[in-house]
């Protein structure tokens, strides 16, 4: 089955290491924070000690793919300071992740998604200044 170049948001986000996550379809978004390959404790969102941001992934049939969380949350609902729960900015942006529904991301040349539309640059020659 071929990846496909364009998703559409179905809306479900899950919040890793809080929601179970069974059978992901293709659109599906998984929030994570960023320092969850180094923290030992891990999904430690009541933490208030540290400031932070959430990550985004989205579902393309296979694998969780990255996806750019400011283009979703663009009022930096997904960055928290000290003395903040991760947890409060995991649900704030995914009720707001939760209102895009049906918006078309685009896969860029790295696998990432976005909501822009990719173009591929093409190869421009550059003058050689009349040498041959």
């Amino acid at each position: 089955m071929p990846i496909p170049n364009k998703i559409k948001l179905t809306g479900k986000v899950y919040i890793k290491y809080i929601d179970d996550i069974l059978s992901p379809k293709a659109g599906d978004i998984l929030l994570l924070l960023n320092d969850d390959a180094t923290n030992p404790i891990v999904g430690d969102y009541e933490n208030i000690k540290t400031s932070g941001y959430m990550k985004a992934k989205i579902f393309d049939e296979l694998v969780w793919q990255n996806i750019d969380i400011a283009e979703l949350c663009t009022e930096k609902e997904n960055k928290f300071a000290k003395k903040q729960r991760a947890i409060d900015s995991a649900l704030l942006c995914k009720d707001i992740i939760n209102e895009r529904a049906g918006i078309i991301v685009n896969r860029t040349y790295r696998g990432h998604f976005t909501m822009k539309e990719y173009v591929p640059a093409l190869y421009i020659r550059r003058a050689s200044n009349g040498r041959k």
